[in-house]
């Protein structure tokens, strides 16, 4: 019933040699699968690496140019705070004018207001204000005597002041002596400077209207003392003393190393003054301008 079937050998093996191969062949495919998706990863991998580091580097030199950007505009900005500052101080607004009445006489006076009334003067200012009033206080004229003393007057601080009112009252007063008959000539030569002192050497000389006598000079040297206070408000000090120049203490005496002329009969000053009372010396000295003092 049953039948048995050859087989042959050859067929076996073909049949296990097929069997053999077929798998090999399959693994080979999906191992090269396998690295081409490997390869393909990273690929992408390093794309996104470059594109990453691409992307780094563009930020650093926004950074970068953002930085500049802030220090060349800071640079800018203090420039021009410094700049702005220096036109403050350069041209400052002027004040605003203040206008004051007298209630009696319905006079108006125009106050100069000064920011701070504190200037800087050099020392060429000092000896403009030192010959000015050195010139003003040793010269001596009938018609402009009066406009000498309240020049005089302003330029000196408070003791100074009454020291030279009082000269006006006394008997031998210049005003009183020398009269419309002589002129004093007042000629500044050197100055020189110890800190806020000052030796002003200067000549004085006695010219007679008259021509009864010829011309006397004399040589003296004065020792003073200064300062600069506030600056005048009224318009009218201001244009005698404009740099508030104050004189704290005024000594003259002789320069005997220069010879004098020919002696004059009229004293030139008075000498061995003694002072009196401010309010007498103030009295006297404003009655006793332009030839009103007797």
């Amino acid at each position: 019933m049953f039948s048995k079937r050859k087989h042959s050998p050859g067929s076996e093996l073909v049949m296990s040699s097929d069997a053999v191969t077929a798998p090999d062949a399959g693994e080979a495919a999906t191992s090269d699968k396998n690295g081409s998706a490997i390869a393909t990863g990273r690929w992408y991998l390093q794309q996104a690496l470059k594109f990453e580091t691409s992307k780094q580097e563009q930020q650093a030199k926004q950074t970068k140019l953002a930085w500049r950007v802030a220090i060349g505009a800071g640079a800018i900005a203090v420039v021009s705070v410094i700049g702005s500052a220096a036109l403050v101080q350069l041209k400052r607004p002027n004040p605003p004018a203040v206008l004051r009445m007298n209630d009696t006489t319905g006079v108006v006076d125009v106050l100069n207001v000064s920011p701070n009334n504190r200037e800087i003067f050099t020392e060429k200012n000092d000896r403009a204000d030192l010959r000015r009033y050195v010139e003003m206080r040793e010269s001596y004229d009938w018609e402009t005597i009066q406009d000498m003393f309240d020049a005089v007057k302003l330029m000196s601080a408070d003791k100074e002041r009454d020291q030279f009112i009082s000269m006006y009252a006394l008997a031998n007063a210049p005003q009183k002596v020398l009269k419309d008959q002589f002129r004093v000539i007042a000629r500044v030569g050197a100055i020189t400077f110890v800190g806020s002192t000052a030796q002003v050497f200067f000549s004085r000389k006695l010219i007679s209207l008259s021509g009864s006598m010829p011309p006397k000079t004399e040589y003296w040297v004065a020792t003073i003392a200064y300062r600069h206070d506030h600056l005048p408000e009224k318009a009218s000090e201001l244009e005698l003393d404009p740099t508030g120049f104050r004189v704290i203490s005024y000594v003259v005496d002789r320069d005997w190393t220069r010879a004098s002329d020919a002696p004059a009969p009229v004293p030139l000053t008075p000498t061995g003054l003694q002072p009196v009372s401010p309010a007498t010396a103030g009295a006297a000295a404003t009655n006793g301008q332009r030839g009103t003092a007797q």
